[in-house]
């Protein structure tokens, strides 16, 4: 009788050893997810920052190019830049106010 409680005793004691092991390697697995999900972000952020870069400077290129071409495109960027400067004149309400 006594012997089988100490065998009791040993398996539950084996079985806490490996479910700490178990917790910290989960642990340290999640902790590493986690830097990892903050570098992919971090990247995401930069990419997204680099595409509204692109996008800002096609579109300025497509003014430049439409200063220099045919009466609707001169047209077309004067639409834009007038845009531009209103957009521009709200911003300046809003710091003044």
């Amino acid at each position: 009788m006594q012997n089988r409680y100490e065998n009791l005793i040993k398996e539950f004691e084996g079985n806490i050893k490996k479910l700490i092991s178990d917790y910290q390697n989960l642990k340290k697995e999640n902790d590493t997810l986690k830097s990892e999900l903050g570098n992919k972000r971090e990247e995401l952020m930069k990419a997204h920052k680099e595409i509204l870069d692109l996008r800002n400077d096609y579109a300025l290129l497509q003014t430049a190019d439409g200063l220099s071409g045919s009466a609707e495109s001169r047209e077309k960027s004067r639409k834009h830049l007038v845009k531009i400067v209103q957009e521009i004149d709200k911003c300046l309400v809003l710091l003044n106010e």
